[in-house]
């Protein structure tokens, strides 16, 4: 009788899906680190044993704390601004249509258990993590303001400065209260519900030239 050759698995790296899953873990195991011993006082050793992997094998997804950490904040922090724009400039669209888009966008992705996580942590900080968070991000966001002021599309009584800041302080106000690790799922749908009226608000207010809501 003749037996059918089984097919045997390749030895090699793991699936791709597989890796992913381990990356995500580690990302999840170091916010619990973090929280619990800060970024100085976490280990790697800390971070492996929460996932129940060999320090090695955590190496070989991230070089070390610093790039987790990195990782958090392209995915929640003030790098989730490049990480949404994927690189297209924000100044080749009119404001009109970029502000509620890319905004709109990153208030989906605060949305995320991990991003909601990490928005406590940042809290826990103190007031300067945060502060530095938005500094980061209204940095990151001058030049595409003044190009859209420079042609017009912004109105000219206000500074492009001022503009940021009435973007995104009310935006990071709701992040903190209903997007944050411990709120619940009613309390993230209606911060997304008013993030998301104001930014239809100011988008109107800020690209009306006379300054009205229409």
């Amino acid at each position: 009788m003749n037996i059918p050759a089984t097919q045997t698995s390749k030895r090699g790296r793991p699936p791709r899906s597989n890796q992913r899953a381990t990356h995500d873990r580690i990302l999840d195991a170091a916010l619990e680190v973090f929280s619990e011993h800060g970024f100085d006082g976490a280990t790697v050793r800390q971070i492996a044993a929460k996932v129940s992997v060999t320090d090695p094998a955590l190496y070989s997804h991230f070089k070390g704390k610093k790039e987790i950490f990195e990782a958090l904040m392209r995915e929640a922090g003030p790098d989730l601004l490049g990480t949404v724009a994927g690189g297209v400039g924000l100044d080749q669209f009119p404001a009109q249509i970029a502000i509620p888009k890319m905004f709109g966008s990153i208030v989906e992705a605060w949305t995320a258990p991990r991003a909601r996580a990490f928005i406590s942590l940042v809290l826990r900080m103190g007031p300067d993590g945060i502060g530095n968070a938005l500094k980061e991000v209204s940095t990151q966001l001058r030049p595409v303001f003044d190009t859209w002021q420079a042609r017009g599309e912004l109105r000219a009584d206000i500074s492009a400065e001022v503009a940021i800041w009435q973007v995104i302080g009310p935006l990071s106000a709701l992040r903190i209260t209903y997007m944050n690790g411990d709120a619940s799922s009613t309390d993230v749908a209606h911060g997304t519900k008013l993030a998301l009226a104001h930014l239809d608000l100011i988008t109107r207010t800020l690209t009306n030239t006379r300054g009205e809501v229409t």
